[in-house]
């Protein structure tokens, strides 16, 4: 379905439907203003219902609810990077600071999560331009390597959805870059404020004859609101391309070079105490990213077209994490090394071919689209890790006093095989039936260059079925044009997650690993597979009133997460831990009124056990019962977001977001107080200034609201006290900027 947001559209809007910056002066405007509806853009049509995105299935005939975004959507709303614009804005979507660091979040759609921290239990998978971007050691995602100003348009896509492939347990999002043709021109934007932000966003696109050209890049530096938290953030982005009536051919280049510094939850004790409080620091992450995408499609017929790429994608992390000792319960039980410093190296490289065919064929007359495809995407990995002792100083800063020593060097290597095949097929203009099955074989090799205790070959194999329908009652029923868009949908799928390499080499109770890893030889765990149903409605009055309602239920059979060792506050084991549930349902409306724009929407999403279990928590063994929620998911949440045309050229805007408690990480068994419920307020506002510069502002946390995002159950080693920590949110802040176009 589309997104509860509505795109805005200046009086200047291009015959393309591509959203011009500027007006030609404030008097040409205020003379448009009464012929153009200064808010509309046109619709998408059309959903990219596998990762090469090429089908061009109509809206209406996708048996799901689905949300849709263009980067206008992105760009009006003043977002300040991917995950603000997600927290704010998506129905369903969940952010957390994990980190307290902008571009280090934990994303979770549906009680589902997709995160850079190695030891979080991933379940969405992640797509740029048609490549699966988890990386394959872990299957993390690094959100500072995706370029979010080159991206032309995303799909979030529900459900375990079998022609996303491994890893697309509760969702798929699927991102697609822009190029020369679909964004001409010139734009910069510049803009700076609060925690000593500056950024610095530059793009050109163009194109002579068949030939088009995109060029991007972007400069980001941030101190951070909290102590050790500078981040300088150094990304860009090419395309080349070629384009005729029937082939599309696409070369495009990534490129990013980042040092991320981030700073884990604080002890409730402390946290009460100052907001800026930390509990150890520094931890550092360095990625570096060469990523080469060809993408093509070709049209051989009116009904049968061709799309592929390949790929090479090489990212290199380096990883400095500082723990407290494991060998006593507090600094004063241990004065002479009471703490350590982690370093890990990682090398990974991923490389792939997938192809898909497309007929559109009618059969007996009737609408048919059917799609089948296949690929191979390989990865390798090279990890390596050390560790020294150190002390920790007045700051809580862990000082390292001795050389590090190795620990861990290990190989992976991962072959995913993949073949797919899709139909749609429509027996009416108001009846459309849909089934699809995906084939998955994920091969697992792991080689120890120090020893041969992580030696070792697993492979994993499934087939996956889908079906739904839509149907449009209303047209069926022979209502007028302006009252059939209403869609009621339904579907059935299933989905797959093979053990990553870090899972599989860290999966034994009695020799638990820390993370980042340092790895013994493990039993192996069982793939996780889910199965979810889906059913809703959607449809529109007229352009005042959007809506959408829909429910969904989710079971994971086999479910991997990360279990600390008892008493212990960095080591613990992966573990297939039974079933898990997330089930519930979100409701999106929204609309235009004269000069305003506007959109509410709720999420209630229900995660529990369904197998009872033993888990254990850095407090100790946690005896988890049918039907406890599982945490750091809260069950309900709401998001209210307007923007209002005060004057021809200046908008105003503004969002609330509503989260409810949930449980901390490691209080499985829900016997601790949880984390509190929260509401947060935004504003931002634009300003055209002249036909090619607008000036802009924002401001995050206008009430400077005191909350937290989650909690973990942790041992207080300055103490040696039990207790729980938590991820404190941003304060106030805000930013100003201003944005110059050139067509």
């Amino acid at each position: 379905m589309l997104s509860p947001i509505r795109q805005f559209e200046d009086p200047m809007k291009a015959p393309q439907g591509m959203l011009l910056l500027s007006l030609i002066s404030l008097a040409q405007a205020e003379e448009k203003a009464s012929a153009v509806n200064p808010f509309e853009l046109p619709e998408v049509e059309v959903v990219g219902v596998t990762p090469l995105g090429d089908t061009g299935l109509p809206r209406e005939k996708v048996s799901s609810n689905v949300q849709s975004v263009e980067d206008e959507d992105m760009q009006r709303h003043e977002s300040l990077n991917f995950a603000d614009y997600m927290r704010r804005e998506m129905p369903g979507v969940t952010v957390n600071d994990a980190q307290n660091n902008p571009y280090q979040p934990d994303i979770s759609y549906h009680g589902y999560l997709a995160s850079p921290l190695m030891g979080t239990p991933i379940g969405l998978s992640v797509y740029q331009d048609g490549v699966r971007v988890n990386e394959a050691f872990g299957d993390t995602v690094n959100w500072d390597l995706i370029p979010q100003f080159a991206i032309a348009n995303l799909d979030l896509i529900p459900g375990s959805n079998p022609l996303f492939g491994l890893n697309t347990l509760g969702g798929a999002l699927s991102l697609r870059t822009k190029s020369g043709f679909s964004h001409p021109g010139s734009r910069a934007q510049l803009y700076g404020g609060s925690f000593g932000r500056k950024a610095f966003e530059a793009e050109h696109g163009g194109s002579k004859g068949k030939f088009d050209w995109y060029l991007a890049g972007n400069l980001f530096e941030d101190d951070g609101w909290r102590p050790y938290t500078h981040s300088a953030v150094h990304q860009a982005f090419g395309k080349l391309g070629w384009e005729d009536a029937d082939t599309d051919l696409d070369f495009s280049f990534t490129f990013a070079d980042n040092q991320l510094n981030g700073i884990g939850p604080v002890p409730d004790s402390f946290y009460s105490r100052s907001r800026r409080a930390l509990f150890t620091a520094k931890d550092n992450t360095e990625n570096t990213l060469y990523f080469f995408n060809l993408k093509g499609s070709h049209h051989f017929s009116e009904h049968w077209s061709l799309s592929g790429n390949t790929y090479y994608r090489a990212n290199t992390q380096t990883s400095l994490n500082s723990n407290t000792s494991e060998d006593c319960d507090s600094l004063a039980d241990c004065p002479s090394a009471p703490a350590s410093n982690v370093r890990g190296h990682s090398v990974q490289d991923g490389s792939g071919v997938n192809l898909q065919l497309t007929s559109t064929h009618p059969i007996l007359e009737r609408d048919n689209q059917v799609t089948v495809g296949g690929g191979f995407n390989g990865g390798h990995t090279h990890f390596t890790q050390s560790e020294q002792q150190a002390f920790i100083d007045a700051r809580q800063v862990v000082v390292g006093t001795s050389p590090f020593l190795p620990g861990t060097d290990v190989k992976g290597e991962n072959d995913y095989f993949n073949a797919f095949l899709t139909d749609t097929f429509s027996p009416m203009r108001w009846l459309h039936l849909n089934g699809s099955f995906g084939w998955n074989r994920a091969e697992v090799r792991l080689l120890d260059r120090i020893g041969t205790d992580l030696n070792g070959s697993h492979s994993f194999e499934r087939f996956n079925p889908s079906a739904g329908f839509t149907l449009e009652p209303l047209k069926a029923l022979g209502f007028p044009t302006p009252l059939q868009d209403l869609t009621v949908y339904a579907n059935y799928n299933e989905g797959f997650r093979a053990p990553s390499p870090v899972e599989l080499a860290c999966a034994d109770r009695d020799a638990p690993c820390s993370l980042p890893n340092s790895f013994v030889a493990d039993p192996p765990l069982q793939p996780v597979v889910s199965k979810t149903f889906e059913a809703g409605l959607r449809g529109k009055l007229d352009e005042r009133l959007r809506w959408s309602l829909g429910l969904f239920h989710a079971r994971n059979e086999n479910d991997i997460l990360f279990i600390n060792s008892s008493g212990s506050n960095q080591t613990g084991y992966f573990q297939n831990v039974g079933v898990t549930q997330r089930q519930g349902g979100e409701l999106g409306l929204g609309g235009q009124w004269q000069k305003l724009n506007w959109s509410l929407s709720y999420s209630f999403v229900d995660a529990t056990y369904r197998t009872p279990v033993i888990l254990n928590s850095a407090l100790g063994p946690v005896p988890v019962r049918r039907g406890d929620r599982m945490p750091g998911i809260p069950q309900q949440t709401v998001k209210l977001g307007a923007e209002y045309q005060i004057l021809p050229g200046w908008f105003l805007g503004g969002d609330l977001l509503y989260a409810s408690s949930q449980y901390a990480r490691g209080d499985d068994s829900n016997r601790h107080a949880p984390v509190e419920e929260y509401v947060v307020v935004n504003l931002n506002t634009r300003y055209q200034i002249t036909p090619n510069a607008e000036v802009f502002a924002m401001a995050r946390n206008v009430f400077d609201a005191r909350y937290e995002t989650f909690g973990v159950m942790n041992n207080n080693f300055f103490t040696g006290q039990p207790e729980r920590f938590v991820g404190p949110g941003a304060p106030i802040g805000g930013w100003a900027g201003i944005r110059l176009r050139f067509d």
